[in-house]
Parts: C-alpha cells; sequence; structure tokens
C-alpha cells in the first residue's frame, strides 16, 4: 500500500484483505480505504467507519453503531458508522459488515456513473430548429 504510514491502517488493510485489494488514500484529515477501487471505509484519528447507504443503513443501526460526525456530536452526520475496536479483533467479526460497506459503495459509484449528460445531438437539432 502505497503512502501508508499509519499502522492503525495498515493492519484494517490487512484484516479486509479478504474482500479484495484494499487501497489507502488520504482524506479528510484521515484515511480512505478503497477496495479494487472503491471507497467503502474511513479512519479518523485510529478508528474505522464503514460506509452505508439508505438500503443498508438500518443494519448498522441496528447494532447501535455511532455516526461518523468529523466536527463533532453537533456536527453534520456522513453516511459511515463507527466500527468497535473489539470487532477487529476477528475478521468474521468486521468482515460481513465491510461487505455491507462495499455493497454501498458500488451502489454509490454505479449511481454516479449512471448520471448522462444530454446528447449534443438534441442540443445541434434544436439549433437548427431555431434557424429555420
Amino acid at each position: 500500500m502505497a503512502l501508508v504510514a499509519n499502522e492503525f491502517v495498515t493492519m484494517v488493510a490487512d484484516l479486509l484483505s479478504p474482500l479484495g485489494q484494499i487501497t489507502a488514500k488520504r482524506l479528510f484529515g484521515g484515511w480512505g480505504l478503497y477496495c479494487d477501487g472503491t471507497v467503502f471505509a474511513l479512519v479518523f484519528k485510529d478508528v474505522l467507519f464503514l460506509k452505508a447507504d439508505d438500503l443498508c443503513r438500518t443494519r448498522f443501526e441496528a447494532k447501535d453503531l455511532p455516526p461518523f460526525r468529523p466536527h463533532g456530536p453537533d456536527g453534520i452526520c456522513i453516511a459511515y458508522f463507527e466500527i468497535p475496536g473489539d470487532w477487529l479483533e476477528d475478521g468474521d467479526d468486521i468482515l460481513p459488515y465491510a461487505r455491507i460497506a462495499l455493497d454501498a459503495g458500488l451502489r454509490a459509484l454505479a449511481a454516479k456513473n449512471a448520471k448522462v449528460k444530454k446528447p449534443r445531438k438534441r442540443k445541434a437539432a434544436k439549433i437548427r430548429e431555431n434557424l429555420r
């Protein structure tokens, strides 16, 4: 993993490696964790946060996992949930939730890629109509 100087990030990346190729990049004063190029987790101040979306948020909330609030308890809530430190002792605890987070990351990426710009043909046809 290039650029990783933090032992905690390296340990988490190794733990999550059964999911695929895990890489880490500096992000928002912490680290973004990517699996095969898809962001699915954050590490901030040596705490792991996994990504959630509307389809899986209740799974994290059911475990009473606190949401990531980078600006303190009264700040905005970002769609990542804090993972207890004891879950990092065994892949059997963390990997099912990491897979859920990866699925949320893949859905977010698919939604981003699905945004299509209006075809230029329409614009050109409209211009031609206006010129007549």
